[in-house]
């Protein structure tokens, strides 16, 4: 007498001679709320064991157990198995604690119940539902079987609807949900839903983000933490014993990164405290396969913990990724005859007539290369003119350019010094004031000619399309007026002495002095485009332009100070 695999009914009484080679299913799952301790794997064991010690005819074949799959599809790893079995005929009767153990799913269950195992002569047995489908046949095929199968699939939609409405309760309160912590985070000891920071993984989070705002690409990114021997996120988990796998012995395989890994980690806005979920939903409580949600859903909670990256870094790596940056490397790479590539201009280049991407070229002399920029619509329709730039005599203009940037913010940080010490520094706050009440009359305006639609309509001035067309044109521009209006008073009341004197331009500017050399993130940083003239002359504009003129502002209004010549050299330099 056999008792199958793995079975751990040893207290039934078998027969020698079994006719029911019997599969006995057990499931639950987090579906089943406040049944737990009913429904729990031990307790359906017990109710099945008691009835098999009344039907010695049946011998258990094998014990096919789910614990945590839903009962709202069939791929469960054990019923798939179960169903296996059933097929290569190993197991010729089936039983279950009561209907809803075998699914929840309507459709699914009865098309088993129904078509499926009565085709492959298969007794099917639920105690606690007297269903037993081989003694009593008329007990599967009543209407109360179909009203208990229409109940689980209606109960399993119930309970993943306020389950699901619980979760999103949680995000939005800022709690933290998922199974694991992100990595460079680990969860609170006493409080699970509460993020702190990983030392170790968050060191490697900033590697990262510095690395490539520097101008290093992803893929090169992904091989340099493999030859450091940094572990992807995965393989981390798993030496700290996280995961499925923790109760394995861990060793370490350093298989390396994915840039995808790489990517949604310089994308993540929780690396700079908040906390963003609910950017993945399933289908629906029956299909639980998971699909994107769109950003304008994400369910984001700003400052719940402790950022690893400040957010100007974090806008830094996502200006990056606005621009076409495939080709771009980390320090400007040389040739073997000493000529630089370029490379890290691009998507930083145009014609500065027709406005086209300047591309990237080359010629080999002598057996060295040799590289420059051309124009785009040049190279490819002849159209335009060349606008051709070496990129050795490119460098050079640039760095000249920047140099000359820089001594401008070395004299300004001077200056503004000196203001700071200055009592009488009132003029930014007269201008946000200023800018507060310009917004709030523009307002006014636009909630007037909002209030005046209607009558235009009711007299047929407007048609129907333009009353509801303006309606939302000016809605949008009187909740835009009213965010500005709110980060102007959020300024304003942020104001002081110190912070008046702070100067993104200067700051950015004043820490490349002695430049000698530029790299992919000095040109991010500080550029937003780059243009030849005709003539191969370079004009640049840099980033922090309101930032530049601000200062100016500051430098001129003050009067007990003396603006000097040079720091009102034009915002756009042509060399």
């Amino acid at each position: 007498m056999s008792t199958g695999r793995n079975s751990k009914y040893s207290s039934i009484n078998y027969v020698a001679q079994s006719v029911w080679k019997c599969g006995v299913y057990l499931r639950l799952s987090r579906e089943d709320g406040d049944k737990l301790e009913s429904d729990s794997i031990i307790n359906q064991h017990k109710i099945i064991e008691r009835y098999l010690d009344k039907n010695p005819d049946i011998e258990v074949y094998d014990v096919y157990t789910d614990d945590g799959f839903s009962g709202t599809d069939f791929d469960r790893p054990n019923m798939k198995r179960l169903l296996e079995d059933i097929k290569s005929r190993k197991v010729n009767c089936v039983i279950v604690k009561d209907l809803s153990r075998f699914g929840r799913n309507y459709h699914e269950t009865g098309r088993y119940l129904e078509v499926v195992f009565p085709l492959l002569k298969l007794r099917f047995i639920s105690v606690n539902d007297n269903i037993d489908s081989f003694k009593q046949p008329e007990s599967i095929r009543n209407s109360t079987v179909s009203f208990k199968n229409v109940m689980n699939d209606e109960y399993a939609r119930d309970i993943s609807s306020k389950i699901k409405s619980s979760f999103n309760a949680k995000r939005r309160r800022g709690e933290y949900i998922g199974s694991f912590a992100l990595y460079g985070y680990i969860k609170d000891p006493n409080d699970h839903h509460k993020l702190l920071i990983d030392k170790e993984a968050a060191e490697n989070v900033r590697l990262i983000y510095r690395m490539f705002i520097e101008g290093v690409s992803i893929y090169n990114i992904a091989l340099k933490l493999k030859v450091m021997g940094i572990l992807n996120p995965t393989e981390y988990k798993q030496r700290k014993g996280l995961g499925s796998n923790s109760a394995l012995r861990y060793e370490q395989k350093n298989t390396g990164w994915s840039t995808q890994t790489i990517r949604r980690m310089l994308k993540n806005r929780m690396y700079i405290g908040d906390m963003v979920q609910g950017t993945y939903q399933t289908i629906s409580h029956k299909i639980h396969k998971c699909v994107s949600v769109p950003k304008e859903n994400y369910i984001i909670k700003e400052g719940t913990h402790e950022a690893i990256i400040d957010k100007e870094t974090f806008e830094k790596a996502q200006k990056r990724f606005e621009r076409d940056t495939w080709q771009a490397k980390g320090a400007e790479t040389l040739s073997e005859s000493g000529e630089a590539t370029g490379a890290i201009y691009v998507g930083y280049i145009k014609c500065a007539d027709c406005g086209r991407a300047m591309q990237r070229s080359g010629y080999i002399k002598n057996g060295k290369s040799f590289y420059y920029f051309v124009c785009g619509s040049y190279l490819q329709w002849k159209q335009c003119s060349r606008h051709a730039i070496r990129v050795n005599k490119l460098n050079e203009v640039v760095i000249a350019i920047i140099r000359k940037y820089v001594d401008i913010a070395v004299e300004m940080d001077v200056l503004l010094q000196k203001i700071k010490n200055n009592p009488i520094v009132d003029w930014k706050v007269a201008k946000i004031k200023n800018g507060i009440c310009a917004c709030g009359a523009e307002k006014e305006k636009l909630v007037r000619f909002q209030n005046e639609l209607y009558g235009d309509f009711k007299n047929e001035i407007i048609t129907r399309e333009q009353y509801f067309h303006f309606k939302k044109e000016y809605s949008e521009k009187i909740t835009q007026l009213e965010i500005n209006i709110s980060q102007l008073n959020e300024e304003l009341a942020q104001l002081n002495p110190e912070s008046m004197t702070q100067n993104s331009f200067v700051e950015s500017f004043k820490k490349h002095q002695n430049i000698t050399r530029l790299n992919r993130g000095i040109i991010e940083e500080l550029i937003q485009m780059i243009y030849i003239e005709h003539d191969g002359s370079v004009r640049i504009e840099f980033n922090f332009k309101d930032e530049f003129t601000d200062a100016i502002e500051m430098l001129t209004k003050n009067r007990n100070l003396s603006l000097a010549e040079n720091v009102s050299i034009p915002y756009r330099i042509q060399a």
